[in-house]
């Protein structure tokens, strides 16, 4: 529910976006067992490696597993999150049961949380009562003079229309917090879905206009909401910048005053809507503000009583699935079938895990923890890291291209980069939140309130560097720029990323390219615009920088071979953060592995040499199935390729891989 603005495009993660999810069907069953070495039973060895290495290495997994109907992909981050909502759903039933826990432990703020989702009966019985106040409040407004206060009382409630508001650190004074408006607004994943006119497109355009007129006439509300809705968005995104857009973190950066932001938007009282806040604003860092024009623009051009419907419509679609099971399922059928290709919605507690992990994160976690994580594995991911550290300092070392200037800041940097594993050495203090079993609807709105306050009381303190951007039971992990850190929750240390009785080769390739993964972010595309301290300065020399964009644009030019979908190929500039991240990281693993073998004999296994094995591992960690559904949503809107691509193309930047499999010029790879 944090209000991400800018974070949501800085904080570079390991995975497409993770999954929450629940315990595996019965139908697919996969055959993978998580043994000392490579999964052989996965691999398709009809398939020559040189022509299609991602097919060779799990083409069997692939055909054997298909999407369960739940799901809009299976992968292996499936299949940990899985495993690891196995133990959740143990630790949250046993708190539901537990209905004496004294009022406020964790145990009572997870069990009740919990049980309010699983109360269906109760949720149908309520219907749209819990929210009715909230709702009246919408039909109350009288003018527009009042939206600065309206839009604040939304937003506090992490319900970011038309605009974003929220804090982060400064872009380029790190140690410091600063405000941030932002575009938002939008009820289709991004603002290309407005204005592409494939066939794809516009079927989803037509399906979303049927989906905001039912929702809201299901919700009790007649008349036609989708044609205001459409045009006010359509607007809005016409001003918005795109995914691509949005990786140029200078373009974002526009600090002015309140004065100046005033100015900018003047049909907008701002100290109205900060003083609605209870906030003290003396500048304001303007990520788009061609989009805070055009918001300004529409106040006045656009009746009140459109208004109205707009505010009605994100505030229903926000909170109808804590509502009555008709308006659950009329938002999966839009959110989840039409977009994610999910056939059905998963069993109700499998739905309440989520959404109380989501809302309870560090309080599911700081349970989690105590019995799915061990500090031998802590001791082991930092022994790793380590050894890809030494890996990654060797390698800037000897680059050909980069001047000794250059590489001194590069080496700087590295070595300034701060770890996290497993868990948070602090835990969020959840004590001023309210939990009860009375509403799930009204739980999920005190949740969001109290992140939306809780990151607006940063502003004009200390930066908090024992916070987290994932939960410990999250399988996923993450670098982040302005605290030059990598981060490795406790759900991702488990098979097969990490598993305690990998041989080297599948280690280095699994936790190992993860690892190096994160660390190369820091010197990605737009990483490496930040220095040691967090700071977005230029540190290198300008014809380093040249040389290097020079490279980066031929990694754009191949991506964008690539055709996923027919018609719909990778974009290769919101993708290049994320293919630098995995070459580089698969590279520094690699030469890490290299490193470790020294001294020791190679021996074949499975008639597979240890490079070989290496090269195998990192082609099954990336296993997967999408319906085309999801596969065109992650390729329109998601800055990481499509699992398959992440191996073809990073295995395409690797010369240790064409060695060890022979592959010659001309070969597909």
């Amino acid at each position: 529910m944090k209000n991400k603005i800018l974070l949501m495009v800085i904080v570079s993660s390991a995975v497409i976006g993770c999954q929450t999810g629940g315990e595996k069907p019965e139908e697919p069953t996969s055959t993978a067992t998580y043994s000392k070495s490579v999964d052989t039973s996965a691999m398709e060895t009809s398939v020559a490696p040189c022509n299609d290495f991602y097919t060779f290495s799990c083409g069997k997994w692939v055909k054997n597993n298909p999407v369960p109907p739940t799901e809009g992909r299976w992968t292996a981050f499936n299949e940990v999150r899985d495993r690891n909502e196995k133990i959740l759903r143990e630790i949250l039933e046993k708190a539901a049961q537990n209905t004496n826990a004294p009022k406020g432990s964790n145990t009572q703020k997870i069990g009740d949380f919990y049980a309010s989702v699983m109360d269906s009966v109760k949720r149908d019985e309520q219907g749209i009562s819990p929210v009715k106040a909230y709702l009246d409040r919408i039909d109350n407004i009288q003018s527009v003079e009042e939206f600065p206060e309206f839009i604040a009382y939304l937003h506090t409630y992490a319900i970011h229309v038309p605009f974003s508001f929220g804090v982060e650190q400064d872009l380029k004074i790190s140690d410091q917090y600063a405000a941030y408006v932002s575009q938002s607004g939008l009820g289709l994943p991004d603002r290309d879905f407005y204005f592409n006119e494939d066939p794809a497109s516009v079927q989803i355009r037509e399906l979303y206009k049927q989906h905001v007129n039912n929702l809201l006439n299901k919700a009790g509300f007649e008349g036609d909401y989708a044609s205001v809705v459409m045009d006010i968005e359509t607007q809005l995104a016409e001003a918005s910048m795109n995914r691509t857009e949005q990786r140029d973190y200078a373009k974002q950066y526009n600090k002015m005053s309140v004065n100046q932001l005033q100015e900018l938007t003047s049909g907008f009282d701002w100290k109205k809507y900060f003083s609605a806040l209870n906030v003290s604003v003396d500048t304001v860092i303007v990520t788009q503000p061609a989009f805070m024009q055009k918001f300004n623009s529409l106040i006045g051009e656009i009746d009140l009583e459109d208004w109205k419907k707009y505010f009605r419509w994100h505030f229903l679609t926000t909170v109808a699935a804590t509502l009555n099971s008709e308006l659950e399922q009329e938002n999966f059928a839009f959110y989840g079938t039409v977009l994610g290709g999910k056939k059905q919605m998963d069993p109700l507690w499998k739905r309440a895990l989520r959404a109380t992990n989501r809302g309870l994160g560090e309080l599911v976690g700081q349970e989690y923890v105590k019995v799915a994580f061990s500090e031998e594995a802590k001791k082991r991911l930092n022994k790793m890291v380590d050894n890809l550290f030494a890996a990654f300092k060797e390698r800037i070392e000897s680059l050909d291209w980069m001047s000794e200037p250059t590489k001194k800041e590069a080496l700087k940097k590295l070595s300034s980069i701060g770890r996290k594993i497993g868990y948070p050495d602090k835990w969020k203090d959840y004590s001023k939140l309210e939990i009860t079993r009375d509403s799930y609807a009204e739980n999920a709105l005190r949740v969001r309130q109290f992140e939306f306050y809780r990151n607006l009381e940063k502003l004009g303190k200390p930066i908090d560097r024992s916070e987290w951007e994932m939960s410990p039971q999250t399988v996923n992990a993450y670098y982040h720029p302005l605290l030059n850190e990598i981060v490795f929750p406790a759900g991702i240390l488990q098979p097969p990323f990490m598993d305690a009785q990998a041989e080297d080769p599948v280690l280095y390739a699994t936790i190992g390219a993860v690892i190096g993964h994160e660390l190369t972010h820091g010197f990605d595309d737009q990483g490496s615009r930040f220095d040691a301290n967090g700071n977005m300065r230029e540190w290198w020399t300008p014809e380093d920088r040249q040389r290097f964009m020079e490279k980066a644009a031929y990694v754009v030019k191949h991506y964008e071979k690539y055709e996923p979908l027919p018609g719909l190929h990778i974009n290769g500039k919101l993708t290049l953060g994320e293919n630098i991240a995995d070459i580089g990281g698969l590279a520094i693993a690699y030469h890490a592995f290299q490193n470790s073998q020294k001294g020791k004999e190679k021996k074949e296994m499975y008639g597979y040499t240890p490079e070989q094995r290496f090269f195998i591992a990192f082609g099954q960690v990336w296993k997967s199935n999408y319906t085309e559904e999801a596969l065109r949503q992650q390729v329109m809107t998601n800055p990481h390729s499509p699992n398959k691509y992440r191996v073809l193309g990073t295995l395409s930047f690797t010369p240790e891989f064409f060695e060890h499999f022979g592959c010659k010029e001309g070969d597909p790879m």
